[in-house]
């Protein structure tokens, strides 16, 4: 694992018990992404008790969703404390799925040909700081469907993101059992990459104040290059959809042969 691995793990693990906190009603935001990308994938042909991967899960926004909606859910992610929240997710709600640490651009725990359906949403891919290490997973996730099967993911526009330097993005306030929380983000542009700083912020019902800061590095690459290197990759029948979730989603497909 290199440095930047291991920053993203850390990053994700130190969110996973406060990432819930960054919706304004994550159960919502479960049931509302988890009906969307359910429909998205039935029109494509993947019915509810297919397999589906989600390749990087987080804490379960999308995996919970679909398995409520009835598909047979493999998640994993590089992060093990969000894979242990996800586990727990799934318990509390009496949901199931099988579950793993795994990196995106390998997904060694993930058979060959075996499902209808892979996602990597919440602007995962972006981590991926080079175009190779993108065509590496795009690889990775294109064995694992079987012929036909599609590949989603959501990504931001970042053509259409203006680089300010530094770009403040607030989340916005969240009352949690007495006491207020607030995140906000904070953009800081190199190039086509940007490093991302995530501040956590706790005031307590008794008066105190806890600061939590996070750090993660992101590369801007557009939708055009994404859907280059889709091709490259070998899939086909690459499709935007706007105003679905909350960030474009990207569907594409393994060519329906055994080649």
């Amino acid at each position: 694992m290199n440095i930047h691995e291991n920053h993203v793990r850390c990053f994700y693990d130190g969110l996973a018990s406060s990432y819930h906190l960054l919706y304004e009603n994550w159960e919502q935001a479960i049931e509302d992404q988890g009906g969307a990308l359910s429909t998205l994938l039935k029109r494509y042909g993947v019915s509810p008790r297919m397999k589906i991967l989600d390749a990087a899960c987080g804490i379960g926004t999308q995996a919970l969703g679909l398995a409520k909606s009835g598909y047979d859910v493999s998640a994993s992610d590089i992060s093990p404390a969000a894979v242990n929240r996800l586990n727990q997710e799934l318990k509390k709600r009496a949901l199931n799925a099988r579950t793993c640490v795994d990196d995106l651009r390998v997904l060694r725990n993930a058979e060959p040909a075996s499902f209808a359906a892979v996602l990597a949403c919440d602007n995962s891919v972006p981590h991926l700081l080079s175009d190779s290490d993108i065509l590496c997973a795009f690889r990775a996730i294109f064995q694992r469907l079987r012929p036909g099967g599609v590949f989603v993911m959501s990504v931001r526009d970042y053509a259409e993101i203006p680089r300010i330097s530094p770009d403040v993005r607030p989340y916005g306030l969240r009352h949690v059992d007495g006491n207020r929380f607030f995140a906000v983000q904070i953009w800081e542009w190199e190039g086509d990459q940007y490093d991302l700083s995530i501040y956590l912020t706790t005031h307590f019902g008794d008066g105190r104040c806890t600061t939590e800061v996070l750090r993660s590095t992101y590369y801007a690459v557009t939708i055009d290059r994404l859907n280059s290197l889709l091709a490259e990759a070998g899939f086909v029948d690459t499709q935007r959809f706007d105003q679905l979730l909350f960030q474009p989603v990207i569907v594409t497909q393994r060519p329906n042969t055994s080649a």
